[in-house]
């Protein structure tokens, strides 16, 4: 009994030390290296042969030094029992000192967890840690070397091609290549970068086969010949077209897919790239070279530079707009539209390739239409049901400049659509006014002169189009009158300036629906139509009135619109007030200004 107790009482004491030990080991594993710091770089941690140590972000310094030192040292280059010496750099090997410094930072940084952290930096303690070197290979910088140096001649593999001689399809046969075995210089100078010496390091050639063999396409030539039993043809619109044999060989194109079994490094730095590292991890690898299974498709842009070159040209129909009028309450095209023909690209492109395939030798190609911007369609899309209004200018007496001006400016409004309740801006929908547009010399108002400008003339445009938009009780947010009087404006009152980037003409649609514009020209008139939808709002307009009128020319006018809702209650109502300044203070080149005149200027610009 006693010696029973006596035994209990061992092995519980024993039992106990055992705890203590462990409890001891637990705390040292975690504490040591939580008070080392995991901002610190670990103990025994290596780049090459050189002791990292202190902060991490320090790290990086010497890892980029100890990268340049190593790459830019001295090796000698072996061939045929000659030698070069060379360098690392020069032979187009770079350490990479980024990935190298972040690939330290994942495995030893702050970003660990703590058990991570310390089971790490007990295993760096004991075991030591050289930090892997990731690099970049650039294989042509080698090639280069051994040529000037060694005078080795290397050239790639010509692959197998299929060409057209007197209706028959010929094979111009591969030829081998000569390369370096890059399989055995990259494993050489890992293997160096391992110990972080600089050994020989030995040069070995070795035979490129080519990628297609003359064996392979000879397979393939069978394939392809089915695709040339029959002429190809094709139909567009009333246009036939018979494919030369020569075209539709020039569009296969010849697909490697690489085979599974046996594969082996090849001759290309982007397959050295990814062999990236893998000495360092010990990791075996025997050489491989890449074998290829052909197949063959049609290239879809090749097809589709064709179809574009040498079809659509032909086909093409350009759109025209249709002049719209209300007739006995109807709108109605007095002069049709015609719509925008082009091929339907994608859809002929796989009609195409499909009949290629399956030698289906006449298709017909699909072709698309879109409406004109001004037609009746359009009209019937946006559901416009009235016309609400209609501006009109005069622009007699304007020479050829203006006129042209006044024609390219108008016909960047014909078609525009104006969404329910949005602001219009004149100067956005005009866009660029030059001479890249379209646009000629013309005089314009600036500032205290009149002095040609590209585009003068675009202000009969703007006051057109005010005055339609008045008439059809639109709600004008922006306007300004000319500098002084102009004739082609009148009556005096309803004109509205612009000038890039202001003034501007702006108004919003208030009307139930979508507004579609319509520009014209008819002999020296100038219209905008403005048709939607309406809501048998009245518009009346009073004047516009001139008074104050001066012997210099100067003088003031006011045109007032009000807008009443269908039961006669007035919507809003817009006073335009004008003030025109003599004439005589703005001259055209030529005029001479008085003293007393060039004192004070108006800065107004315009058309």
């Amino acid at each position: 009994m006693i010696f029973s107790q006596e035994s209990g009482m061992g092995i519980k004491k024993a039992g106990f030390i055992l705890l203590l030990i462990f409890i001891g080991g637990a705390f040292l594993f975690v504490t040591l290296p939580y008070f080392w710091g995991k901002n610190r770089i670990n103990p025994r941690v290596y780049i090459g042969n050189t002791i990292l140590r202190g902060n991490i972000e320090n790290a990086k310094e010497k890892i980029s030094e100890e990268c340049k030192n190593y790459q830019n040292k001295p090796i000698s280059l072996i061939y045929e029992g000659k030698s070069y010496q060379s360098s690392l750099s020069e032979i187009g090997f770079y350490l990479d000192e980024e990935r190298t410094f972040a690939n330290l930072k994942t495995t030893t940084g702050p970003n660990n967890s703590l058990f991570n952290h310390s089971f790490k930096w007990w295993g760096d303690l004991f075991l030591g840690f050289k930090v892997p070197v990731y690099y970049s290979f650039d294989v042509t910088k080698l090639n280069e070397v051994l040529k000037n140096k060694f005078k080795i001649i290397l050239y790639p593999a010509e692959e197998a091609k299929f060409k057209f001689e007197n209706e028959n399809i010929i094979i111009s046969p591969s030829k081998n290549g000569i390369g370096v075995d890059g399989m055995f210089f990259v494993a050489e100078v890992l293997e160096n970068l391992k110990k972080w010496s600089s050994d020989p390091i030995k040069i070995n050639l070795v035979k490129i086969d080519p990628d297609i063999s003359t064996v392979q396409a000879e397979s393939m030539k069978g394939d392809l010949k089915k695709m040339f039993d029959y002429p190809f043809s094709f139909k567009v619109k009333n246009y036939n077209f018979n494919l030369p044999k020569p075209i539709i060989l020039s569009w296969i194109e010849i697909q490697k897919n690489q085979s599974q079994e046996d594969l082996m490094f090849g001759n290309q730095s982007e397959d050295v790239k990814d062999l990236s590292n893998l000495i360092l991890a010990s990791q075996d690898f025997s050489e491989y070279k890449k074998k290829y299974v052909l197949t063959f498709d049609i290239n879809r842009s090749a097809v589709e530079a064709f179809l574009k070159g040498e079809v659509e040209s032909l086909i093409y129909q350009k759109p025209e707009n249709g002049i719209l009028a209300l007739e006995n309450g109807e709108i109605k095209e007095i002069k049709p539209s015609s719509p925008e023909i082009t091929i339907d690209m994608e859809k002929s492109i796989d009609m195409i390739i499909d009949a290629l395939k399956n030698n289906n030798y006449f298709i017909n190609l699909p072709v698309q239409e879109k409406p004109a911007d001004v037609s009746i369609g359009k009209i019937k899309e946006l559901g416009i049901g009235a016309l609400l209004a209609t501006g009109d200018s005069n622009f007699v007496g304007s020479p050829t400049n203006r006129r042209h001006n006044i024609a390219v400016g108008a016909s960047k409004f014909n078609g525009v659509v104006i969404d329910k309740g949005a602001e219009f801006s004149f100067i956005t929908t005009l866009g660029p006014v030059d001479k890249d547009t379209g646009y000629l010399p013309e005089l314009v108002i600036k500032v205290d002169k009149t002095i040609p400008e590209y585009g003068g003339g675009m202000c009969q445009v703007s006051s057109t189009c005010f005055r339609g938009a008045v008439k059809a009780g639109l709600q004008v947010t922006e306007r300004q009158n000319h500098a002084y009087p102009v004739q082609y404006y009148s009556p005096q009152g309803t004109d509205a300036t612009v000038y890039i980037p202001k003034p501007d003409l702006k108004f919003v649609n208030n009307t139930p629906g979508p507004i579609l514009l319509q520009t014209r020209m008819e002999g020296n008139n100038l219209y905008f139509d403005f048709f939607g939808n309406s809501d048998q709002r009245k518009v009346e307009l009073e004047g516009p009135t001139t008074f104050d009128k001066k012997p210099d020319g100067s003088l003031k006018a006011e045109w007032i619109q009000k807008v009443y809702d269908k039961n006669n209650n007035l919507m809003f109502q817009k006073n335009f007030l004008s003030k025109y300044d003599s004439p005589s203070k703005y001259p055209h080149p030529g005029d001479e200004k008085s003293p007393k005149d060039s004192k004070k200027k108006k800065k107004k610009g315009g058309t």
